[in-house]
């Protein structure tokens, strides 16, 4: 009878533990959307409890959005949503379980970046009369790769300029040919080839009509246009 009894004790114990547990928690969820057309983005969240930062953790929204975890109720907490394209948003809310279903649903709305539509590569430089990049370009170039990893959907379109002095079809050869230089060199780097097009203009495009030394040398230069977000 008595280790019956105490059986009970115990059981009852630790459904009542089991309840104080369920309800100090609150099912977090909601998506990520983008403020631009309200579609689902997959982006970092990361969470921490104020003031004291003791509880503290990341999680991901899904491919449509969606995200879902468990936080302490009636706390106040930050939240920091980022991704690369858009700019980062911090919002401080109170977590409860408004609802009595042991839930709280919140909709996070990103800010699409600003970006140019037209890049000047100002520090690619080529060897005198050719195709050939010198090492000095390097680092424009990894740049560039780098800004391609993080917008894999972007496609971009190499615009190949000379100056306009000499032969036209020399000038439209030599523009042509320093573009797919720079292609092959993205490429290299793991950026797929079907997202980098090419087009080269000669020196029929000039940014200056001088025939000074310096207008020459502006005139000169590999672009990067924005085809395809």
């Amino acid at each position: 009878m008595y280790r019956t009894l105490l059986s009970l004790i115990l059981i009852t114990a630790a459904l009542i533990s089991q309840g104080q547990a369920i309800d100090k928690y609150v099912r977090f969820n909601g998506k990520v959307l983008s403020q631009k057309d309200s579609s689902g983005i997959s982006a970092s969240i990361y969470y921490e409890k104020l003031p004291y930062y003791d509880d503290m953790g990341t999680a991901k929204s899904g491919p449509q959005g969606n995200y879902e975890f468990y936080l302490i109720n009636g706390d106040k907490y930050n939240f920091r949503i980022t991704l690369n394209g858009f700019l980062e948003l911090t919002r401080e809310l109170t977590v409860t379980n408004a609802n009595g279903d042991g839930s709280m649903n919140f909709d996070f709305y990103l800010e699409p970046e600003e970006e140019p539509e037209l890049i000047t590569l100002n520090n690619l430089i080529f060897a005198r009369g050719s195709d050939v990049i010198t090492e000095s370009s390097f680092e424009e170039l990894d740049n560039l790769v780098e800004y391609l990893d993080s917008r894999p959907s972007l496609i971009i379109q190499l615009e190949g300029h000379t100056d306009f002095a000499g032969n036209p079809e020399a000038n439209m050869s030599l523009s042509e040919a320093r573009v797919v230089a720079v292609k092959e060199y993205l490429v290299s780097k793991g950026v797929k080839k079907n997202r980098v097009l090419t087009k080269a203009f000669g020196g029929s495009q000039p940014l200056y009509t001088e025939r000074t030394d310096e207008a020459k040398t502006k005139n000169r230069r590999v672009e990067v246009r924005v085809i395809s977000r």
